[in-house]
């Protein structure tokens, strides 16, 4: 009896790329095994990068990722690498760091081209102290989802994410001035999630359907049209939850 025509493989290049990018990255490497006709397709295929486990001694993979961006021939779609180790040292009871921003980001978001297809960027650092290198920012026009966690923004942050739809800001401080900067560079943001530190939120954002947040006290609303859904959100650490006063400047039902 004669074997069934193998349909799958038989699709072209771009077919199994994208079937290959839809699977686990350990699943999408292993279709390499397959058979010929698959081999090159990994080193081809939209990447999802994800690293967020640390290693036998408590860091993160660091080197295997750069490694990995440098010698992918294919799109990247997403970035998603959370618990960065920091890079200041302490002496002397002072904080050594790197005022420019880490440069180890600059190497995996500059080490190719990634501005034509990078839609997904997710950053977080295991403690407070880097600021973001100037090239993650220059990500700003192809990005679609962002999140920053427990890092420092560049001072006087001026910069528009057109196609921004979901943003998340965990563990950073922002001042209500900067928030707001920051806000009015994303004209489709959609659903912002924040804990940035300020007592008072103040969201001006014409396409915003959702919010949630941590540790304010009051929201002003002062235009968002189409918002849906607004949440205060309380961790385990906050005993009895706060009480948040909500304001609205601008009512469009009005």
């Amino acid at each position: 009896m004669a074997a069934a025509p193998d349909l799958i493989s038989n699709q072209p290049d771009a077919v199994l790329g994208t079937i290959v990018s839809l699977l686990p990255t350990r699943d999408g490497c292993r279709t390499q095994g397959l058979s010929r006709r698959w081999r090159h397709i990994w080193r081809s295929a939209p990447l999802n990068l994800a690293a967020g486990r640390r290693d036998r001694r408590g860091q993160l993979p660091e080197y295997d990722f750069s490694k990995v961006l440098s010698s992918h021939l294919g799109p990247v779609r997403r970035i998603h690498i959370i618990g960065i180790g920091p890079l200041w040292y302490h002496t002397r009871h002072e904080v050594i760091g790197e005022a420019g921003g880490d440069a180890r980001i600059d190497g995996w978001v500059g080490s190719r081209d990634v501005l034509a297809s990078l839609e997904v960027l997710d950053i977080g650092y295991s403690y407070y102290s880097e600021v973001l290198p100037p090239s993650v920012f220059r990500l700003a026009p192809v990005l679609r989802v962002a999140s920053f966690s427990r890092c420092r923004l560049p001072a006087n942050l001026a910069v528009d994410f057109p196609s921004l739809e979901k943003l998340g800001l965990y563990n950073i401080f922002l001042t209500e001035e900067a928030l707001c900067a920051l806000l009015s560079g994303c004209p489709a943001l959609r659903s912002l999630r924040t804990n940035v530190g300020s007592n008072c939120l103040r969201i001006s954002a014409p396409a915003l359907r959702s919010i949630s947040f941590f540790h304010s006290t009051e929201l002003v609303i002062e235009d968002a049209p189409f918002l849906e859904r607004a949440l205060m959100l309380n961790d385990v650490y906050t005993i009895p939850p706060r009480e948040t006063t909500v304001r609205v400047v601008h009512d469009p039902t009005t």
